[in-house]
């Protein structure tokens, strides 16, 4: 039997991961409080390895993730993140088109892909693994 999780829409995990972590970039809070769940974390080790986040607590009395937050002078290190891929249209990109649209593109930041190897950034997928995927999000950078 699945467990509930009370509040949250367990319907695209995804989105409300990227809109709480939204919410707490505009806001400039210290940290947010997420609730745990793997998707959340896998993502989380993206956002950290790249840099975005300062680091991420799970909590497992509480099945929380405090996600604490980087800034510089103030201002947050990630401007936004953007959900790409939604339930109702999905955005599979092959390598092509994922290094068509990543070069021709003059932002700073990167894409998290969603690849038979687990999620991914543009650079690791273009790098290393070389297949495309489900584009999920869209991290600008300052």
């Amino acid at each position: 039997m699945k467990k509930k999780i009370r509040g949250l829409n367990t319907n695209f995990l995804i989105a409300t991961v990227i809109s709480t972590l939204n919410i707490g970039m505009r806001r400039r809070l210290r940290f947010i409080r997420i609730v745990k769940t793997i998707t959340a974390i896998r993502l989380l080790r993206i956002l950290y390895r790249e840099g975005v986040i300062r680091t991420f607590v799970i909590q497992d009395d509480r099945d929380t993730i405090l996600v604490y937050f980087k800034y510089t002078d103030g201002i947050n290190i990630c401007s936004k993140l953007t959900l790409i891929s939604r339930p109702s249209k999905r955005g599979y990109f092959g390598l092509n088109k994922l290094a068509k649209v990543y070069n021709n593109n003059s932002f700073i930041g990167f894409y998290i892909v969603s690849t038979p190897k687990g999620f991914v950034t543009t650079d690791y997928c273009l790098l290393q693994v070389h297949t495309g995927g489900e584009v999920l999000i869209k991290v600008e950078l300052l």
